[in-house]
């Protein structure tokens, strides 16, 4: 069989448009501040892809800095002072933090209604008692990937390898939401091959390169590889795509699959966040 190889270019287009579209029908667009580390090259390429996204629909974006001068205190008072701030609809914390800064205590100051990427224990909260559907930008993303390309998930197996609080539980918690059967693996699991084999979808999130081979899954399995390992031969996923292809119905490439998808789940989170703002004035 020849697979489908599902590129989140398109999708990612259209979320793109639907979401440029929303915010020229408004007054006044929604604003975002992302909080960085100004010295961190992941900080600050994330904050790039980030403006450049928000950029194409119309999104104002502002930097608010923090670098080895600052500290818990201070961070988290720059965090309130966002949380007042009537211009600010969604606050950004790109990880990670100077390493003098205690991260989990500034993200415990981040309130909900503007916690864009979904990481307080309120937001996944909210999700874990299906009052929200708002998930961090790359679950998000593996769910409109899975959507366009109608890949059927009531009553199906899904897999999940990974278990982290931005991609493998609340992936696992969307999967649950449309009725599928759901389990979690990770790097802890015995015969992890023997699980995804059986599964109809598998979502690798476990963030081990080429974790994930022929042996890992069954005959016409779809595969969503979220992994993204930076390696001297380039950006590495956790499927082993050269092995796995010809027996699956449906993959997703990295770079190119879940990637171009994220930012706009994450603006898409923005704008939501915006019209509760608008709903409670």
């Amino acid at each position: 069989m020849k697979a489908t190889v599902m590129s989140g270019r398109e999708p990612a287009r259209s979320l793109r448009e639907m979401i440029a579209g929303k915010v020229a029908q408004l007054v006044k667009a929604p604003g975002v501040a992302i909080v960085r580390n100004e010295r961190h090259p992941e900080a600050a390429g994330y904050a790039r892809q980030v403006a450049r996204g928000a950029g194409r629909v119309g999104i104002p974006v502002r930097d608010e800095f923090i670098d080895e001068s600052s500290t818990t205190a201070t961070t988290i008072r720059l965090i309130e002072a966002l949380s007042i701030d009537s211009e600010v609809h969604g606050i950004i914390l790109a990880l990670p933090l100077p390493s003098q800064v205690d991260a989990q205590r500034v993200i415990a100051a981040l309130p909900p209604h503007k916690d864009v990427d979904r990481i307080t224990s309120g937001a996944l909260g909210e999700l874990m008692v299906g009052t929200s559907q708002r998930a961090p930008g790359v679950a998000m993303a593996v769910m409109h990937l899975l959507a366009h390309y109608e890949i059927p998930l009531a009553g199906r197996h899904v897999s999940v390898v990974g278990r982290s609080p931005s991609v493998g539980k609340p992936v696992a918690l969307l999967m649950l939401a449309q009725h599928a059967t759901v389990t979690i693996c990770h790097s802890r699991t015995p015969h992890l091959a023997s699980i995804t084999s059986k599964a109809d979808v598998v979502v690798a999130g476990a963030g081990r390169p080429r974790l994930i081979t022929r042996d890992h899954l069954g005959d016409g399995a779809v595969v969503v590889d979220v992994g993204t390992t930076y390696t001297a031969d380039g950006v590495q996923g956790d499927v082993e795509t050269d092995s796995i292809a010809s027996i699956v119905s449906a993959y997703s490439p990295v770079p190119g699959g879940v990637g171009p998808l994220t930012v706009y789940c994450l603006l898409l989170n923005v704008l939501d966040l915006f019209y509760d703002a608008e709903r409670e004035q």
